[in-house]
């Protein structure tokens, strides 16, 4: 995936991102570091065009974003983020939403790739349970796994996480880690990471600072030559 001069604003007053020039590398996990408010959720969305850019241009496999129908674009794409949007359906209906004609035992595969089979398995109607409107009957983590299990449905080539277990219990996170590294496997993977793991792990990490990207490397090459990344990465051992 390659960001080529690409420019976003909501307007002339308020511009987020700046001359963005990023290649990201296919089939390895790539990270976004940086402070809250720099561009790195916006600069995410631009991909399956939720937004679209201002000026400048994005490829994949060398082909304008752009000039693609926008429904095989995003059937090539998974979000996995904080805000899991569900339905007042079943588990199963919500799990097969992702992808309307996949067969029952894929959807059974993907809830237990998931690791969301196990707390299905101990609900009353199991696959058959409401969940509630938005999920309400499910807790923050059986959300998560809902979202990861319709990722695995999809089998997408590229997966954006916005990463989605920091308001989760440390028994929760590790579950949900477990199945996301399952599913970013081989995998063009963008993560906007906080996990100290999660970041040593990227094979590149773009380091995103007032909607410029500053510094770009590994984890061993940004300690030694960007203050920013290193105040990030200090910080987020003391809070870890």
């Amino acid at each position: 995936i390659e960001f080529n001069n690409v420019k976003f604003s909501y307007d002339k007053n308020k511009i987020i991102l700046k001359n963005i020039n990023i290649n990201i590398e296919g089939g390895k996990i790539n990270a976004l570091v940086g402070s809250s408010g720099s561009g790195k959720s916006t600069l995410l969305n631009l991909i399956p065009r939720i937004y679209d850019k201002s000026s400048g241009d994005i490829f994949i496999d060398n082909q304008s974003i752009y000039e693609v129908n926008l429904a095989s674009l995003r059937n090539q794409i998974s979000i996995v983020d904080q805000n899991t949007t569900l339905f007042d359906d079943t588990i199963f209906n919500n799990i097969i939403y992702a992808k309307p004609n996949a067969a029952k035992e894929d959807v059974f595969e993907a809830s237990r790739l998931s690791m969301s089979e196990e707390f299905i398995k101990k609900l009353d109607k199991g696959f058959d349970t409401i969940v509630g409107e938005n999920g309400t009957r499910l807790s923050g983590g059986e959300k998560q796994r809902i979202s990861i299990a319709r990722a695995f449905l999809r089998k997408s080539k590229i997966i954006l996480l916005d990463e989605p277990t920091s308001s989760l219990d440390s028994e929760t996170e590790n579950k949900i880690q477990m199945a996301i590294k399952k599913l970013t496997e081989n995998k063009t993977t963008i993560v906007i990471a906080h996990r100290i793991s999660t970041i040593q792990n990227a094979s590149k990490i773009f380091v995103i600072d007032n909607g410029n990207v500053v510094s770009t490397g590994t984890h061993n090459e940004l300690l030694n030559n960007s203050d920013i990344y290193t105040n990030f990465f200090n910080k987020q051992i003391q809070n870890s």
